[in-house]
Parts: structure tokens; sequence; C-alpha cells
């Protein structure tokens, strides 16, 4: 089993035409706060407001899209499930506030465009590398 090659260097290739750079010291920082944000709300707005009784596979899987926010993991895949996942369960609370869901939705939406950061699994993946060339043999 496993993710074929082909398809990883066609992601590859997408990830890093959607963010050109990963940056790193306060920047860097910055996006790691943002995508802990990120991963706090979606937990929050999807778990912790229920009104209803959950599912233990919809929370294991909220919990799952949440570690990948906060390891920044295939940072655009991430944001638009948890865009889609928000919406879906403000249209399915009883008692949504849809001022938490907006800004949630916001910190989403940022972080997809603009990345995940230098510090993030997505850099070490996909990040651009530098090839250095060494004279000696």
């Amino acid at each position: 089993m496993g993710f074929p090659a082909q398809r990883f260097s066609d992601y590859r290739r997408v990830v890093q035409r959607l963010f050109s750079m990963f940056p790193a010291g306060g920047a860097g920082w910055g996006l790691l706060l943002l995508r802990l944000c990120a991963a706090g709300m979606l937990f929050r707005n999807c778990i912790l407001d229920a009104t209803v009784s959950i599912p233990v596979w919809e929370i294991a899987g909220v919990v799952i899209l949440a570690a990948a926010f906060f390891l920044g993991a295939f940072t655009p895949i991430s944001c638009c499930i948890s865009a889609l996942l928000q919406i879906f369960v403000l249209l399915r609370a009883q008692q949504a506030n849809p001022l938490h869901f907006a800004f949630s939705f916001c910190v989403a939406a940022a972080l997809f465009l603009v990345g995940p950061g230098a510090f993030s699994v997505d850099s070490r993946l996909f990040g651009r590398r530098l090839i250095v060339h060494s004279d000696s043999k």
C-alpha cells in the first residue's frame, strides 16, 4: 500500500505553487499560532458547543483534522475540509453563535491563503530545497 510516487510529486508541485515560501522567524511563529487557533476553534465549534450527541467517529475525525492543522500537515486540504465541516455544523446546530463560526471560517481561509509556515510538516515535505554541489572528491 502507500501513496503513489506520481501523485505525491503532483501534489508537491501544487503545494509549492500555492505557497511560494514557507516563512520562518517571526512570521513562521505567527503562522504556527494561527494554526493552533484554527485547530482550537475547529475543536470548540464542532465538539465543545455541540447541542446534540456526537458519534465517536465524528469526534475522531475532528480530532484528526485539528491535529493536522496544528502540525501543518496537508494544510490546503485541511482548510477546505474544516470550512465545509464548520458550515455543516452551523447549519445543523440548534443554538449556534454565527459570529464564532464566521471567525473560525476566516481563520481557516487565512491559513489557506497564507500557508503553513516553516514550522510545519508541509514545509518539510513540500518546501523548496537548496542543492549545494561540492567540488571535493
